[in-house]
């Protein structure tokens, strides 16, 4: 994974340099509904990863948001890529988004880097149990005593389902604030799953996902020893529509305990 590798370290600089070249100011260039679309950041970062890839690895297919949204998953290698994940943050002039960037050979995830423009760190994995953030390994602490448990209830994705689930959705809120001591957040962006593989948050429930918004993250939790299924407690696979992540299979329990209403 020599080419992984070096590609990560390379391609997460320049993204963020473009990013920061349009000093805060992103015009929307696609809208796709009328609380969905895409700015010129989105397209310009999209651009230049896909000509990285075709570049470097050019038998590789590829799956985007904005470009290549329709790519099946083969059953050979794919980059799964969402260039900017919290458009609309980026689009009101928060800092709250994220890069990601996946690869999966065969239907599984081998390789993942996430691009964290909060705080200009990149996270990344080509396997073996080990993350990096940036050039440095990242050794999974034991837990700081005081800070409780908080993780991400993404509300990015409820506009995308029926009525049913987000009364699901309500009950699951009202009982992780009434019946547990969980404190819930939201980054209306996927970089609260990236956090929760690196420890900074314990743990993320997404309710409906393409698997641009999650794949990266989740290898890279999968790789630090957590916790990855289904809104079910099913194995999580890269098409599952929902999922819940922990850094440890406690947190997870609790938060599928409160979902699933047991």
């Amino acid at each position: 994974m020599d080419k992984e590798k070096a590609f990560f370290q390379e391609i997460a600089p320049k993204v963020r340099e473009l990013v920061l070249s349009f000093r805060g100011k992103a015009a929307i260039s696609v809208q796709k509904t009328s609380m969905d679309y895409a700015t010129e950041v989105d397209i310009a970062v999209e651009n230049l990863i896909v000509a990285e890839i075709q570049a470097r690895f050019p038998g590789d297919e590829i799956l985007a948001e904005e470009g290549h949204s329709d790519t099946p998953i083969p059953k050979g290698r794919i980059w799964i890529i969402d260039p900017i994940c919290g458009t609309s943050n980026i689009g009101r002039g928060l800092t709250c988004f994220c890069t990601n960037i996946a690869l999966a050979d065969n239907g599984i995830l081998i390789a993942s880097c996430v691009v964290d423009h909060t705080q200009q760190d990149y996270f990344w994995s080509v396997g073996g149990e080990k993350v990096y953030i940036n050039d440095q390994l990242f050794i999974r602490p034991k837990g700081v005593e005081g800070l409780g448990i908080e993780i991400d209830v993404d509300m990015g994705s409820v506009k995308n389902v029926g009525a049913e689930e987000l009364e699901r959705y309500s009950a699951f809120l009202h009982k992780i604030m009434i019946d547990t001591d969980i404190m819930p957040i939201s980054l209306n962006s996927s970089l609260g799953f990236a956090y929760s593989a690196v420890g900074k948050l314990d743990g993320f429930i997404n309710i409906y996902n393409h698997p641009w918004d999650i794949c990266a993250s989740a290898f890279l939790l999968q790789q630090t020893g957590g916790v990855i299924t289904d809104l079910e407690g099913k194995p999580w696979e890269i098409e599952s529509k929902g999922a819940i992540g922990a850094r440890n299979a406690a947190v997870h329990n609790q938060i599928l305990r409160a979902y699933s209403g047991s």
